[in-house]
């Protein structure tokens, strides 16, 4: 039955009868399939999925593709993983050529989860010799023709079946990888080489495969290898990512006794794992290696942040310490370099608690202590367009109490000011020289939740802003001439506090190749069509701006908590008499806030 309902869904779409093809879907999905039956039957006739791609342009189609096409990515997993399929795939290897080949391309497919039965049969001394030696071959067919994550995975397992005690193998994978030829296998291809005990013929192997898969990079030393791999897997390289198809992806390890096994971790934190594990390693074969630290501490930390709620981390051991307790244990060193990385990156979810770490443990010295560059992350924070991290820095080098100015201390009172006004609302900065359609635009913002400081330049327009105490959001229209739009972009991210400000240029029908162009060279532009400016268009395009933006807003709760903290610090520099800020600019604020309709904001302020 159910291969029937599917010839004919297929005929259908080939068809392009939608109404046909629709009620096929519905009739295979209402049967509740067995997914790994669908699965088979989509490799059989539709190879790649290229007919179910071309039906969702069908009306009405696409839903009900997308439900099939997540039965069939379940069913290729769990055939894939499937152990008693794999057992019975690797027996039929060393039967007829026929068998063989079938046993081939299934195991192909299983691609990482064949590896430790593979293994396993290849440090059994009871295999056959036929077996053995068609085992070998098909190693470097693993993952073959199912993408590129699939191949990665597969070199992943590989390197951690490098482990095993037995010579032959061991030069057997070498090989193997030398034949996929992915950099991923370098740094432990060149861990293994430089192993004082291992035969000239595994260590011959190991180095032709190092050079296939790094090149003229082998020369460098097996820490500096492992540092670049952490590096590529914190900085989520494509190459390095894992199956985009699935929820979860593998940690592969090998354990004495038991062989290769993996934990199945969330997608989510699988390169912060892996950059952890490159780093450690990095760190196992030079003590000295820093940067390897300071890797380790912000992927651990983001690690921490990218977590789904209520999802565990099965490479978290029992009773290990959390993210905060290893950052707060590495000392203002790396804290600060930690930071410097994430303010690089635009991370805030690093930023965050490495400031929060820093304002535990460092004192006023080591806050504004110059790294390597010359930079000063804490320093440099002041000026970041996260409102977050902008007011968390301020308080911490606030609640340093410091003796002496230092470089940016005159920006600590007036972003404390800015925190002090929060009010947890949307600040945007609208530009657009025609009267008539800025006030279209204004009552669409106004409606979707933001403070909207208008003018028909760009200066004025960022010059009443200053009095709002930040913003959150720029709306350009597309024909702005003081200065024209190009150049209003560039002024926009020449200043450090609107740097990665999301942008929104409405653009009208003969402008908008234009704006689409300028978007192309600004990743936090969104570009809303002029035939799109209604509500729905506008919160869209705002949806979309924040998305893009790392900044992240602060909601009314945050808002009207940051408003106390902010006091607390003033009244605590007031009552300190302390001799590098000048408290004077923040009187106003202060006095602005006695009116504030948040009870707890106004005693706040009456104290300070």
């Amino acid at each position: 039955k159910l291969t029937n309902l599917r010839d004919n869904f297929i005929h259908w779409i080939r068809m392009g009868r939608a109404d046909l093809a629709i009620s096929y879907g519905k009739a295979i999905l209402n049967a509740k399939p067995d997914p790994r039956k669908l699965y088979q039957l989509s490799i059989q006739t539709d190879k790649g999925g290229v007919t179910l791609s071309r039906g969702r342009a069908l009306k009405g189609l696409a839903p009900i593709i997308d439900k099939i096409n997540t039965l069939i990515t379940a069913g290729a997993k769990a055939l894939r993983k499937d152990p008693a399929e794999i057992a019975k795939w690797i027996d039929m290897i060393g039967g007829t050529p026929r068998q063989l080949l079938i046993a081939t391309e299934r195991l192909a497919r299983s691609g990482e989860y064949a590896v430790p039965q593979i293994i396993a049969k290849l440090t059994d001394k009871r295999t056959p010799a036929v077996l053995r030696t068609r085992l070998i071959t098909i190693l470097p067919r693993l993952g073959q023709d199912q993408g590129v994550a699939a191949r990665v995975s597969v070199v992943r397992a590989l390197t951690a079946a490098l482990s095993v005690q037995d010579a032959t193998v061991q030069t057997a994978i070498c090989r193997a990888l030398g034949k996929i030829a992915y950099p991923q296998a370098g740094p432990y291809l060149k861990e293994l080489s430089e192993k004082n005990d291992l035969p000239s013929v595994t260590r011959q192997a190991a180095l032709a495969s190092l050079g296939a898969c790094i090149g003229n990079a082998a020369k460098k030393p097996v820490a500096e290898l492992f540092y670049d791999a952490a590096v590529k897997y914190y900085r989520h390289s494509e190459s390095y990512m894992p199956d985009a198809r699935y929820e979860t992806a593998n940690v592969w390890y090998w354990k004495e006794g038991l062989g290769l096994c993996y934990k199945e971790v969330p997608r989510e934190i699988f390169d912060e794992v892996y950059a952890m594990r490159s780093a450690k390693k990095a760190l196992e074969h030079d003590p000295d290696f820093d940067p390897a630290v300071t890797l380790w501490i912000a992927a651990n930390l983001r690690k921490e942040a990218e977590l789904p709620a209520g999802v565990k981390d099965p490479t978290h051991q029992s009773g290990q310490p959390g993210a905060e307790y290893y950052a707060l244990a590495s000392g203002a060193k790396y804290l600060q370099r930690v930071l410097q990385l994430s303010l690089n990156d635009g991370d805030v979810s690093v930023a965050i608690p490495a400031i929060q770490a820093l304002a535990r443990t460092a004192g006023t010295r080591n806050l504004v202590a110059v790294v390597e560059g010359g930079a000063q992350p804490l320093v440099s924070a002041l000026s970041y367009p996260s409102r977050k991290v902008r007011y968390l820095a301020a308080e911490a080098l606030a609640l340093a109490r410091p003796q002496k100015r230092f470089n940016g201390w005159n920006l600590v009172i007036p972003i404390l000011t800015e925190a002090l006004r929060a009010t947890g609302r949307t600040s945007a900065v609208l530009v657009d020289r025609n009267l008539e359609h800025r006030n279209k635009v204004k009552a669409l913002l106004r409606d979707n939740g933001c403070d909207v400081v208008d003018a028909e330049s760009l200066g004025k327009a960022l010059s009443a802003s200053s009095k709002q105490g930040g913003v959150d959001l720029i709306v350009l229209a597309s024909n702005i001439s003081t200065p024209e739009t190009g150049k209003s972009i560039s002024t926009i991210r020449a200043n450090p506090t609107l740097s990665l400000t999301p942008i929104i240029l409405v653009a009208k029908p003969d402008e908008l190749l234009a704006a689409r162009n300028l978007a192309k060279t600004d990743s936090q532009i969104v570009v809303l069509p002029e035939e799109k400016l209604d509500a729905k268009g506008i919160s869209t395009a705002i949806k979309s701006a924040f998305t893009k933006s790392s900044g992240g807003l602060v909601s009314e709760e945050e808002a009207a908590q940051w408003s106390i903290r902010a006091s607390k610090c003033l009244k605590l520099l007031a009552m300190t008499n302390n001799p590098v800020y000048d408290l004077t600019d923040a009187t106003t604020a202060l006095i602005s806030a006695l009116s504030d309709k948040r009870d707890e904001v106004r005693v706040a302020a009456a104290q300070a």
